[in-house]
């Protein structure tokens, strides 16, 4: 009996330990790149930008799931109030359950509009704004963006817990991979950032 209560003990001080390491190195500004541990279709071979990470919870956007039945320019244009035409080769993505509803364009910090966009630090913004979208549309926007429907959030502790469970992995975020135009490989280039492929990952999840 003293035996295996010692032994649980041991096993909560061991996983706060594990947790403290993990709340040291909050994950703003990074990607997560998920495992085959995640069941939620919706999170499967996705890279998620971290855009705030801290005591209270975390947001991030999907970067790699594009919503094939949505076209940038026509979404746009249901919302702009100018014009709108000219050469985009955006892609409408899904950023995550939450908000769908709601837009965010990941981009470049060279382009703001004041009061509107968000100073992510590394070198990237965000804009929630139809004025970016327009100005996307009409080659005066960002040098790179990405435009996501929707947002990934985490309650406090959930995505701390979710890492010690081997849910994700963590890349430094690049943004070669960020903006890239080719969505599908974007998973496979953010396992080699951190020297993994992903036929090793499968084998390791014990899936074909």
């Amino acid at each position: 009996m003293t035996n295996n209560k010692s032994n649980s003990t041991l096993e909560m001080k061991t996983e706060e330990k594990d947790l403290t390491k993990v709340l040291k190195g909050f994950y703003e500004g990074s990607l997560l790149i998920s495992t085959p541990s995640i069941l939620d279709p919706r999170f499967n071979r996705t890279v998620i930008y971290m855009l705030s990470h801290n005591k209270k919870g975390a947001m991030g956007l999907i970067i790699n799931k594009p919503l094939k039945e949505l076209d940038f320019q026509e979404l746009v244009t249901g919302m702009a109030s100018g014009n709108t035409e000219g050469q985009v080769g955006q892609t409408v993505l899904f950023g995550g359950p939450v908000e769908f509803q709601r837009g965010f364009l990941l981009h470049s910090s060279e382009y703001s509009i004041p009061g509107k966009t968000l100073k992510l630090g590394n070198n990237y913004n965000l804009t929630n704004d139809t004025k970016a979208l327009e100005d996307v549309c009409e080659g005066k926007g960002p040098i790179s963006s990405v435009f996501t429907l929707g947002y990934s959030g985490w309650y406090a502790g959930q995505l701390e817990r979710e890492i010690l469970e081997d849910a994700w992995l963590v890349a430094q975020a690049d943004p070669s991979i960020i903006f890239g135009r080719n969505h599908s490989e974007k998973y496979d280039f953010s396992l080699s950032s951190i020297g993994i492929n992903n036929g090793y990952l499968a084998t390791k999840s014990g899936r074909a």
